[in-house]
């Protein structure tokens, strides 16, 4: 399958490592110019020298923070000067600490809300133009299936990235007919650093190894094993080519069969 983005301007936000590695990887596999994202320093080096020997002249990388106010808008315009308006957009990042929500202060919401809403909320604003006057766009968050499933202690994460979801789906209804999808991804239980730091963190509440706090994950996800970082990039890569045109304001649990609900 043709998934036409050979020659898109692709951003792709917290890109250094993890998942916004493996969708910078997948998009480069299908000929888009892809612009890295992160705060910056080695590890974003690294990933650019990493992914320009694969895909010599279609990687640029950016150093920015998209949690402070302007920093999304920087990265879209640096993007936007190297390889043209980004038409695709991934909107991805780290998480906030985990906490249960009687400890969750109002000041602990507010920084969730720079690391997950404000940048989405930012790169639409500064993405939604041009994609629009070309009528065909896409932006895609990766958020995590606790947007659609609330997990004790990760009540920063459920609000906010539920948030994220409200908010593009109600782009979804907005915008529609222009050409433009807005839906989001939600991985679940994924090998990444974003996981075993998670992991460490559940193991000293609970009282046990982190190992065990992994096989817990694992017995609870019906395929039996942890996500693989390409198999969420696939999701996507696939929601941000042409033919997936029809799908838009869509949450894509990608868990492994782990989300309990039916909707």
């Amino acid at each position: 399958m043709d998934l036409g983005l050979a020659g898109v301007s692709v951003l792709v936000g917290g890109a250094s490592s993890g998942l916004g590695f493996a969708c910078a990887k997948a998009f480069l596999a299908e000929g888009a110019l892809v612009t890295i994202v992160s705060r910056g320093g080695e590890k974003l080096a690294s990933a650019r020298e990493s992914l320009e020997r694969e895909a010599p002249g279609r990687v640029h990388a950016v150093a920015s923070d998209l949690s402070q106010p302007g920093g999304a808008t920087r990265a879209y315009e640096e993007a936007a000067s190297r390889f043209g308006p980004p038409l695709v957009v991934v909107a991805n990042g780290g998480g906030p600490p985990a906490l249960p929500a009687a400890n969750a202060t109002t000041a602990d919401f507010s920084r969730a809300h720079e690391l997950l809403l404000q940048p989405v909320v930012e790169l639409v604003q500064a993405a939604l133009p041009a994609m629009k006057s070309t009528g065909w766009g896409r932006v895609i968050a990766i958020t995590s299936v606790s947007a659609r499933q609330p997990e004790v202690g990760l009540v920063l994460s459920s609000s906010l990235r539920a948030a994220v979801w409200g908010y593009l789906k109600t782009l979804a209804r907005e915008e529609a007919g222009s050409g433009v999808t807005f839906n989001s991804v939600c991985p679940g239980y994924t090998a990444t650093e974003r996981l075993q730091v998670l992991a460490a963190h559940v193991a000293q509440r609970d009282g046990m190894a982190v190992e065990e706090v992994f096989r817990r994950w694992v017995a609870g996800t019906p395929v039996g094993r942890l996500g693989k970082p390409e198999e969420i990039a696939a999701a996507v890569v696939f929601l941000a080519s042409k033919p997936a045109a029809f799908i838009n304001g869509v949450a894509l649990a990608v868990d492994g069969g782990a989300s309990l609900g039916l909707l």
